[in-house]
């Protein structure tokens, strides 16, 4: 629910969008006393008296019938919800329905929530349209500070407030927050005591609610949203909400406190233990017609496109709510002489481990027991053969397999469902590398990998890097194309090395926002001596990483990765420093093992040689390596550790299986799955893998035609230079460009070299046409998805290529021949030209690497024309010395 609205009038819509339970308490019994004996001497009553004991009796034994009647039951009832009285509405049985015509059964209260932007809001025709609460904007940020010209009151907040009072309408009460500091948190906190009349106004102007403060009903949210937090860690966002909440209970705050977020940001921030203090009042936004959420909460915004006039405001929609009662499991009981049963809840699902035949566990659901005034559970598992379960909820574990447990309330309204596992497991990693820029390869793509990650619901898919520049789709996008391509392909997490630097390390933390899972360079540092990918974001925004390490969890089990990289010859990396491979590693896998990982794997990049530290990372414990420098799949071991090639692109994808035992064993086992055997696997693929593989296809084929939208999008005007007699040409420009990077990065190159002649070529250009130009013309133009170098070879070897004139010099330079001297010398170029130059017969080292020719070119013309805004004209020709006309 944010500030900015759309045009509609409406919040804008969360990316996606949780429930604390506003269930009846239950009242405790009187306690029964026991009954004065009446004295001897009192003859004349004791007939009354034995009438009264036998009273009692009678309706003691009513009583023992009625629940003995009760405990017979056998089974859920079935419930009979009706027919839909329409999207969100309730129907005659009392059940409300979604947008597709099927029961919320967890509903049991429907509300709205507004802001000024809902204008007056007629209360009479809201309650009348059978709303039975209301969340009410009181304001966003900080309280006014006495100085400027604005107040953060919401303009609608005492109207809204006083109308909902006056007709008994339920309200809570949410502030949009900003906070990015404790100061600004406590500072929210007493606008927000100040709005519900807690504490009289800091400064003169602004509203005062002491006379008649406001009684809640609901509590008070904390709408964590806003774009100006995505940059704190979970840890931290938990704690300045603490700061929020604490400040406001000084200010004499009594009721609940609950958060506002969308079910993105409460899967990909919120399950932080630091927020388990008001997890059971999250209000959860997701616009879907199911939530899809196991997790604890109390309220689902459900909808942002309910007709505003039907609940009367002045809006053209609102925002509409429900009160959730779910049945979900709290925890286990559990006792063991060897390995405990675990549950874990990932928000998608519930699963139960249980390590071998015989082990038991009780499952605890948030159900109050029939003596507390809750209902019976009745429990039933759909394979007997694995796993039984009793009326208590225990369940006894009879052979390895899986099958599910339910739980359903007596009255057949709610259920809940758990996955149970019985014995040994696998979680299988599978990893690409070097992709250099291709979503897919001569036989498959990237929707064979999605489709080989759904073969197992407990699978982590990985790219260890080397993956985003090599192609002209790639340079087109500035590595975003493939940031998106993993997005929808499923993967977990990537890893980044030099030569993912290419676009640059502004580029690439903008790109990786694109991705679902984080990004990692665990030993790449910036000159602030912090993590390269620090704070870095990605699934919109909704997930931040600490660039160095991460936690997936599968199957109960938590799998620690971390990743080294290298600065080698990058000159894109030049504001980075790369710290010692195994100080990175031990300090990792110390972070990693505070986590409680369960199983450590290092990535290790295509430009990193990390075999020189292998005996180092088994004695810090780590599990497997995953490494994109190794081009052949293999089972081989080197000092304990298990070492999966990674870096064959296509060729194969590398897989490393984690089997865990039922005494608490881990096995490591690296394996590799090739082309040839991905593409066959089509014609047998489960519908899991199919509805993953038809999903990705058709996410990468929007990207592919998202890509011809950029290619036909303008970057910049070209046009004459009319001040100019005559001017050089696009391919002198950019051999002088070329120049430029390696004159400018003298004081990087070998000091064996440091004196050797520099000459720049230009390959593969072709001259552009005056006019708009396109992304894709530029491209067409340069040799897009090359890299720029600087590479050390034979003067004859670049007189050679001159002579083919294939390439072109710079203009000053092409005004005179080429005369090769004998030794060494230097060219700076593109690879695609090198390869030529190596066709010929010379050989070359490369010492520098600039990044992508395309992306040099580009943000240079960017640079030129003040970011596009101003036309592009080629410089004049020299006059003067070699290049007089």
């Amino acid at each position: 629910m944010e500030q900015n609205k759309q045009p509609s009038g409406q919040p804008r819509k969360p990316e996606q969008q949780p429930r604390q339970t506003y269930r009846k308490q239950s009242q405790p019994k009187p306690p029964q006393g026991r009954r004065p004996q009446p004295k001897k001497k009192q003859q004349p009553n004791l007939r009354l008296a034995l009438a009264a004991c036998v009273l009692v009796a009678v309706v003691a034994l009513v009583v023992i019938g009625l629940v003995a009647c009760n405990s017979g039951q056998k089974a859920p009832l079935t419930i009979d919800p009706g027919t839909s009285a329409g999207a969100w509405a309730k129907n005659d049985a009392g059940y409300y329905f979604n947008s597709d015509g099927e029961p919320i059964l967890a509903a049991t209260k429907k509300g709205i929530d507004v802001s000024k932007y809902q204008g007056e809001v007629d209360w009479e025709k809201a309650q009348a349209a059978g709303i039975d609460f209301a969340m009410i904007r009181c304001g966003f940020g900080s309280e006014w500070n006495g100085t400027g010209d604005y107040a953060q009151d919401d303009e609608q907040w005492r109207r809204n407030a006083d109308e909902c009072t006056r007709l008994g309408i339920p309200f809570g009460t949410y502030l949009y927050s900003y906070a990015t500091t404790e100061e600004q948190a406590k500072s929210e906190a007493e606008h927000v005591a100040r709005l519900l009349g807690l504490v009289a106004p800091p400064h003169e102007g602004l509203d005062d609610y002491t006379a008649t403060p406001y009684q809640l009903s609901y509590p008070v949210y904390y709408d964590l949203e806003d774009k100006s937090i995505t940059g704190l860690y979970p840890d931290e966002m938990a704690h300045l909400t603490e700061v929020f909440f604490d400040r406001l209970k000084e200010l004499g705050y009594k009721g609940e406190e609950g958060i506002y977020a969308s079910i993105n940001w409460t899967r990909g921030r919120l399950t932080d233990p630091a927020f388990d203090r008001w997890r059971d009042n999250f209000w959860i936004a997701r616009f879907n017609s199911a939530l899809g959420y196991t997790g604890p909460y109390s309220i689902w915004q459900a909808t942002y496109t309910e007709p505003g006039e039907k609940y009367g405001v002045q809006s053209d929609t609102v925002d509409v709510d429900f009160v959730m009662e779910e049945l979900t499991f709290t925890g286990i009981k559990a006792t063991s002489k060897d390995i405990l049963p675990s549950l874990t809840n990932d928000t998608y699902k519930n699963e139960l481990w249980l390590p071998k035949a015989k082990a038991t566990a009780t499952l605890l659901t948030n159900e109050p027991s029939e003596s507390e005034g809750g209902q019976k559970i009745f429990w039933s598992s759909d394979n007997e053969d694995v796993a039984t379960v009793n009326k208590h909820g225990e369940v006894k574990a009879k052979a390895d397999g899986t099958c599910t447990i339910t739980a359903t309330l007596a009255d057949g309204r709610m259920s809940a469902d758990v996955t149970v596992r019985v014995g040994a497991f696998t979680i299988p990693v599978y990893v690409t590398g070097n992709l250099q820029g291709l979503t897919e390869g001569e036989e498959v793509g990237l929707a064979d990998i999605a489709a080989l990650k759904a073969g197992s619901e407990d699978s982590i898919l990985v790219d260890a890097g080397g993956s985003l520049q090599g192609t002209a789709r790639a340079s087109l996008t500035g590595g975003m194309d493939m940031t998106s391509a993993f997005a929808a392909a499923g993967y977990d997490l990537q890893a980044f090395d030099a030569s993912d630097m290419a676009y640059g390390t502004d580029r690439l933390l903008s790109d990786v926002m694109t991705a679902t899972g984080p990004s990692i360079a665990s030993n790449l540092y910036t000159t602030e001596n912090e993590a390269l990918l620090a704070r870095s974001t990605s699934w919109s925004r909704n997930r931040i990483s600490n660039g160095m390490n991460t936690i997936v969890e599968e199957a109960g089990k938590k799998i620690g990765f971390f990743s080294l990289a290298s600065i080698g010859n990058s000159a894109q990396t030049k504001e980075l420093t790369a710290a010692d491979l195994a100080l990175a590693a031990s300090e990792q896998v110390a972070a990693l093992q505070a986590q409680g990982a369960d199983a450590i794997l290092c990535i290790a990049g295509p430009d990193t040689d990390i075999s020189g530290i292998y005996a180092d990372l088994a004695d810090l414990g780590v599990t497997a390596v995953l490494d994109a420098g190794a081009t052949a799949n293999s089972t081989a071991k080197a000092n304990g550790i298990a070492v999966v090639a990674a870096g064959s692109g296509w060729d194969s994808v590398g897989c490393l299986n984690l089997t865990f035992a039922a005494d608490g064993s881990m096995t490591a086992e690296p394996a590799s799955m090739n082309a040839a055997d991905l593409k066959s696997a089509r014609g047998s693929y489960t519908t899991a893998q199919q509805t993953a593989y038809d999903s990705a296809f058709t996410s990468l084929q929007s990207l592919a035609d998202g890509d011809e939208d950029v290619r036909s999008q303008t970057l910049f005007t070209f046009e004459a230079n009319e001040s100019a007699d005559k001017t050089i040409s696009f391919a002198n420009y950019a051999a002088a460009l070329y120049l430029a990077y390696a004159d400018g990065d003298r004081a990087n190159c070998p000091q064996d070299a440091a004196d050797l002649t520099v000459t720049a070529l230009a390959g593969g250009i072709t001259e552009l046409d005056f006019g708009d130009v396109t992304r894709g013309a530029l491209c067409d133009a340069v040799p897009a998805g090359q890299r720029l170098v600087l590479a050390r070879t034979t003067s004859a070897a670049i007189g050679a290529l001159i002579d083919t004139g294939t390439v072109t010099r710079t203009y000053e330079e092409s005004l005179t021949a080429f005369e090769p001297t004998d030794g060494d010398a230097l060219v700076v170029t593109d690879t695609a030209t090198l390869e030529a130059l190596e066709q010929a017969g010379g050989s070359y080292t490369i010492l520098r690497d600039y990044g992508d020719v395309f992306w040099d070119i580009r943000m240079n013309i960017n640079d030129v024309t003040n970011n596009f805004a101003n036309p592009f004209t080629l410089p004049e020709a020299p006059q003067r010395g070699a290049g007089r006309k």
